[in-house]
């Protein structure tokens, strides 16, 4: 059936303008918010181990959104990139698993790291360091290029010839067909979906109960000893204390929204390997509906982490403000505007109201040189 027809069903409608109007979308915000956590996380990775891992998930995150998300929008537009040569074909099979797998497991790390902080916290600072966290990230890139470099001989171009046109297809090689057809949407599903969920869903409840235990301990604490005796300990943990607390709260945001958008794909896939509702055209097209909504929240998880940080770290926050106005007193900004104010003073342009004042430049300044830490 040509799509034409299919169009005429609204299941199959609505999933196609998801994919042709969303994944431009969430590709531009998922690129611009990624940078810039990159950018500030590494400038910050030796307050902390979690901001090196951070920083690599934003670059993990970017891969995954050019090889997984452009595809599958560039495939609304007629242009199969895997089918285009041999090369492709394989590279981008195997970039397609090995990002996303690695992009998972950056964050089941720091939530493991996250754990031994605030479950062990004596244990922490011999663990919980930048040579773990290189070793940590190291470890994770060898194991899942190991486990997905199979497609670069299993995978290869088919040529279908019919009625003189050839029409390729990547697809996998004659020997690899169960392996990659039968076998591996399993194991993918198991190391990208089901294991990951598992681990953060159970460490994230040991996080909160420490947490809460923490709190109330302290609350007892203080009113147990009399300030005299407790400030100078407050004044020198303090510090410490507000920096483990912003990086848990920033990390459990992280970790739970990866567990609210990989939920739907986890349980679709239960269901369609238990349920078979395709076999009505009405059926595959409505299970494709479903499958296309689980996979547009699963490219969200890698488009959003910008705005978590955000949401959850006020010197995340002061960081990006800081940096957004370094950009705005570049040279180039500057010299643009007195130009333009200039020709508005000389009549050779209507005078306008600018939007920036001295102000603000001075307020820049301020974010700017007072170099705001996370």
């Amino acid at each position: 059936m040509l799509e034409k027809d299919l169009l005429m069903f609204d299941e199959f409608f609505i999933q196609k303008q998801i994919k042709v109007f969303g994944a431009p979308l969430l590709l531009a915000v998922g690129t611009i918010g990624n940078l810039i956590s990159f950018y500030i996380l590494f400038k910050n990775t030796r307050k902390a181990s979690t901001y090196t891992y951070l920083s690599v998930l934003a670059i993990m995150d970017i891969l995954v959104l050019y090889v997984g998300l452009l595809r599958v929008w560039l495939v609304q537009l007629g242009i199969i990139v895997e089918d285009l040569n041999s090369v492709m074909c394989k590279l981008v099979t195997f970039l397609g698993f090995f990002c996303s797998d690695v992009s998972v497991w950056l964050i089941v790390i720091v939530t493991v790291e996250r754990t031994i902080v605030v479950a062990l916290p004596l244990r922490a600072p011999s663990v919980c360091n930048s040579k773990y966290a290189k070793l940590g990230i190291t470890s994770v890139i060898s194991i899942f290029v190991l486990l997905n470099l199979h497609f670069l001989w299993s995978m290869d171009l088919h040529y279908t010839v019919k009625n003189t046109t050839v029409t390729p297809e990547c697809k996998a090689i004659e020997g690899y067909t169960y392996l990659v057809e039968i076998i591996w949407p399993w194991v993918d599903a198991a190391f990208y979906s089901f294991t990951p969920f598992v681990i953060i869903f159970v460490l994230n409840i040991i996080i909160i109960k420490n947490v809460i235990n923490a709190k109330n301990a302290r609350l007892v604490l203080r009113q147990q000893c009399t300030l005299s005796r407790t400030y100078a300990v407050k004044t020198q943990t303090h510090e410490h204390g507000e920096m483990s607390r912003r990086i848990t709260c920033m990390l459990l945001a992280v970790s739970f929204t990866f567990l609210i958008t990989v939920l739907p794909m986890n349980i679709l896939i239960i269901r369609n390997s238990l349920v078979d509702n395709t076999d009505t055209l009405k059926g595959l097209i409505r299970q494709r509906l479903l499958m296309t909504v689980a996979e547009m929240l699963m490219y969200t998880n890698h488009s959003i982490n910008f705005f978590l940080y955000c949401a959850t770290g006020k010197k995340f926050r002061g960081q990006f403000r800081a940096l957004a106005c370094s950009c705005c007193r570049n040279p180039l900004g500057l010299r643009l505007r007195r130009n333009m104010s200039q020709r508005s003073f000389n009549g050779s342009m209507p005078l306008v109201k600018m939007n920036s004042s001295r102000t603000d430049y001075v307020n820049c300044e301020h974010f700017f040189d007072k170099g705001v830490q996370l």
